[in-house]
């Protein structure tokens, strides 16, 4: 009996040695104090993530927090912009809190305009259009602000069936490049958005 006992213990490590080990889940600073225990810890990292919320609520400021609390220099953040505020006016106004760092834009920071390409092409040049610049500087963010507005264009050119899939495909794209994610655009709470 006790031959047998000894055998069964220690068959025991080898099954536990073929199952497959558990991935963990790394999580990124939000860089708002409090904000990270919240969240457990963060921002899982290679997530696919929206920050929606009504205009002026600090969207677009939580975003840029996030991307100063995370860029570096091997792997930066892309800020693709999309007929929002422009970016100049953008960063005047960021420049007023203590994460913002004006040596960081250009280098570990990047924001590239997607506006002519939403507004005189469809969502296929503009998947392109990421997959290009992604591509090109292996970024560990992305933001895409207003994805609304990229939203509100497809659907006045393109069907619903489209815009599902071109969401799919952006998500499916950034996830397996290993870049986490933000989606950042307007949403009304209440009822019914009369946009």
């Amino acid at each position: 009996m006790k031959t047998q006992n000894k055998t069964a213990k220690l068959a025991l490590p080898n099954k536990a040695a073929n199952r497959p080990a558990k991935v963990k889940i790394h999580q990124l600073p939000t860089g708002v104090r409090g904000l990270d225990d919240i969240l457990g810890g963060g921002i899982p990292e290679f997530s696919f993530n929206i920050i929606g919320g009504t205009p002026g609520c600090g969207k677009t400021t939580l975003a840029h927090q996030i991307v100063f609390a995370n860029a570096t220099p091997k792997k930066p953040a892309l800020y693709f912009s999309v007929l929002g505020e422009p970016v100049l006016k953008m960063l005047r106004y960021q420049q007023q809190y203590s994460f913002f760092d004006e040596s960081r834009l250009g280098k570990e920071i990047r924001f590239i305009n997607l506006s002519d390409v939403v507004l005189e092409k469809d969502l296929n040049a503009v998947l392109e259009e990421i997959i290009k610049q992604v591509t090109a500087a292996n970024p560990g963010i992305v933001v895409v602000d207003s994805f609304r507005t990229v939203v509100r264009k497809a659907m006045s050119d393109e069907s619903e069936a489209k815009m599902q899939s071109f969401i799919h495909r952006l998500a499916q794209f950034l996830t397996s490049w290993e870049a986490t994610t933000f989606l950042v655009g307007e949403r009304v709470c209440r009822g019914r958005d009369p946009r």
